[in-house]
């Protein structure tokens, strides 16, 4: 009578310690590329007079977290050829960019002999006259309270 039931349990205990056929699955991972941006300059189509942002910026955090100062780029400057309409007086023949600093920065300009100027309002228009005596030379503000300046740029506010 013990020998069915020892029979019965040796089988049961072999049923549990045997190997159930299983489907073999081979682990895969899948990368789906993400696309970077980066920030690029349009065309610049002036011919006479160069950019006026400065090109010694190199981005957030760099030379310093002190000092440092965005790359045109990053800021979206855009140079216009052609009459600006904000300001209908000054020549027709003019490059023209309006800088408005991203967060955290505020616009500079370096003026011919000084640098790191605050410039005179948040969204600075910057223009250069192609032709005549004062072309190659960048200018803000309007006539005959306009600045020369060198360069432009957004520093940061520390």
């Amino acid at each position: 009578m013990y020998l069915p039931v020892q029979i019965f349990i040796f089988y049961f205990l072999e049923l549990c310690y045997a190997c159930i056929p299983t489907q073999q699955v081979e682990p895969t991972t899948t990368t789906t590329p993400v696309p970077t941006t980066t920030a690029t300059e349009p065309p610049f189509p002036c011919s006479v007079c160069q950019k006026v942002y400065d090109p010694a910026c190199q981005g957030f955090g760099i030379p310093s977290l002190l000092n440092w100062c965005p790359k045109a780029a990053e800021v979206g400057v855009e140079y216009l050829l052609g009459a600006v309409a904000a300001l209908p007086l000054l020549p027709q023949d003019l490059c023209s960019t309006t800088i408005i600093c991203p967060p955290g920065t505020t616009p500079r300009i370096n003026l011919l002999g000084f640098s790191d100027i605050a410039a005179p309002t948040p969204a600075t228009l910057a223009y250069c006259r192609e032709s005549g005596p004062l072309a190659g030379q960048w200018f803000t503000g309007i006539s005959p309270l306009e600045i020369e300046m060198a360069s432009l740029t957004c520093k940061n506010i520390i």
